[in-house]
C-alpha cells in the first residue's frame, strides 16, 4: 500500500512484547483488504460526530475510553476493530455483524492495553499511519501539512456511516494536530482528561519501568525537546509539562464548544455525571447519543505511593521549574 510503513517501537519487556509472526500475520491481512477498503470510502464530512479522548499518558484516557463507550450509544474501536487498521471499515462491520460491538467494561487495563475482544484500542497503528508518524515522537513544525487529511476524514466518514452513531477514538498521537483535525472535520469534539501533574508523571516513571525493565527507556508520546542529558524523573516532569502545554492551548483556542476539560479525579467520584456532561458536548457538535446505563459506581483513583515517596518531591520541583520555562 502507498505510503504504509510499520510503526517502530523499542523492544519490550517479555510480558508486553509482541509476537512478531501474528504481527506479520496482521500487516499481510490488512494490505490485502486495504485496495478494497479504499475503494469504499465515501465523501463529505462524518454524518455523526467524532469524539477524540485525549490527555498526557498516564493522566486516566483510558479509563474515560471504557467509561464512554460503556455508557452511550457510540461506536469505538474494540481489539477486533483494531487488527483492521488499514481497513477499519471491515473490522468495524465484522464486528457488527459477530455481535462484539457493545462493551461492558470490566474497566481494567495495563499501561493502556486492554484485553477482551470488546474492550477498547487505542488504535495506535491506524493513527501512525494515517498522521505520518513512523513512532512516538512529535515532529516539527511543518508536518502537519504532510498529513493527508482529506483521506483521513473520508476514511473517518465512512467509520461513521456504517456505525450508524458518533465514533469515538482515543488517538494519543492527534494531540500535536487538535486544531488541524477540527479545521478538516468540524464535528470533531474532544474529552480532555487531566490529571495531578506529579501522578502523571510518577505514573510515566512506573510505566518506563514495566514496559522495559528500566527508568531510562522514554515511554509513549516523546515531545520535539531535547532532554537526553536529564535523569528519568525530570523527563517525565517535563514530558507531562510540555504535552499539558499543548493542549491548553488547544483548549484556549477551541474553547468549551469543541473541548470538554475533566479532571481524573470528578471522573472516578461520578462517572455518571462526566457521561452527562459528554453527551451535551456530543449534542452541541450535532447528536447527543442515549445513555446505554443507568448507574455506574464510582472508581477508586489510582496513586503510587511508593514512588510518590521516592520522587515526588524532585518531581515537583521539576514541574514547577519546566512549567516556567516552557511557558507560553
Amino acid at each position: 500500500m502507498s505510503g504504509y510503513q510499520r510503526r517502530i517501537d523499542p523492544p519490550l519487556a517479555p510480558v508486553f512484547a509482541k509476537d512478531p509472526e501474528s504481527e506479520d500475520f496482521l500487516e499481510r491481512l490488512n494490505l490485502l483488504l486495504a485496495p478494497q477498503a479504499e475503494a469504499e470510502l465515501v465523501d463529505g464530512d462524518p454524518p455523526h460526530p467524532i469524539l477524540h479522548v485525549v490527555g498526557a499518558p498516564r493522566s486516566g484516557t483510558t479509563l474515560m475510553y471504557q467509561v464512554i463507550a460503556s455508557g452511550l450509544d457510540v461506536a469505538y474501536v474494540n481489539n477486533l476493530v483494531a487488527a483492521f487498521w488499514l481497513a477499519p471499515s471491515h473490522g468495524m462491520r465484522l464486528a457488527a455483524k459477530l455481535g462484539v460491538d457493545r462493551l461492558h467494561s470490566n474497566f481494567a487495563s495495563q499501561f493502556g492495553r486492554t484485553t477482551g475482544i470488546t474492550e477498547p484500542h487505542e488504535f495506535g497503528y491506524f493513527w501512525n499511519h494515517h498522521l505520518g508518524y513512523p513512532d512516538l515522537r512529535e515532529r516539527g513544525p511543518g508536518h502537519d501539512a504532510e498529513i493527508d487529511w482529506d483521506r483521513l476524514r473520508a476514511v473517518l466518514a465512512t467509520l461513521a456511516h456504517h456505525a450508524g452513531a458518533p465514533v469515538v477514538f482515543k488517538p494519543m498521537l492527534l494531540i500535536w494536530h487538535l486544531e488541524s483535525m477540527i479545521a478538516r472535520v468540524p464535528n470533531t469534539a474532544y474529552v480532555w482528561i487531566r490529571r495531578d501533574p506529579r501522578d502523571t508523571a510518577i505514573s510515566l516513571l512506573k510505566m518506563r519501568q514495566s514496559l522495559f525493565g528500566t527508568h531510562d527507556e522514554w515511554a509513549s508520546l516523546v515531545p520535539n525537546v531535547d532532554l537526553s542529558g536529564e535523569p528519568p524523573w525530570r523527563q517525565v516532569a517535563a514530558q507531562v509539562v510540555l504535552l499539558e502545554n499543548t493542549l491548553e492551548r488547544a483548549h484556549r483556542q477551541l474553547g468549551d464548544e469543541h473541548m470538554l476539560a475533566v479532571h481524573y479525579d470528578r471522573l472516578c467520584a461520578d462517572p455518571m455525571a462526566v457521561l452527562g456532561d459528554v453527551r451535551e458536548l456530543l449534542g452541541r457538535t450535532g447528536e447527543a447519543p442515549e445513555l446505554r446505563i443507568d448507574d455506574l459506581p464510582p472508581f477508586t483513583a489510582m496513586h503510587n505511593d511508593a514512588l510518590a515517596d521516592e520522587y515526588g518531591s524532585r518531581i515537583d520541583a521539576a514541574i514547577a521549574e519546566f512549567a516556567e520555562r516552557f511557558a507560553g
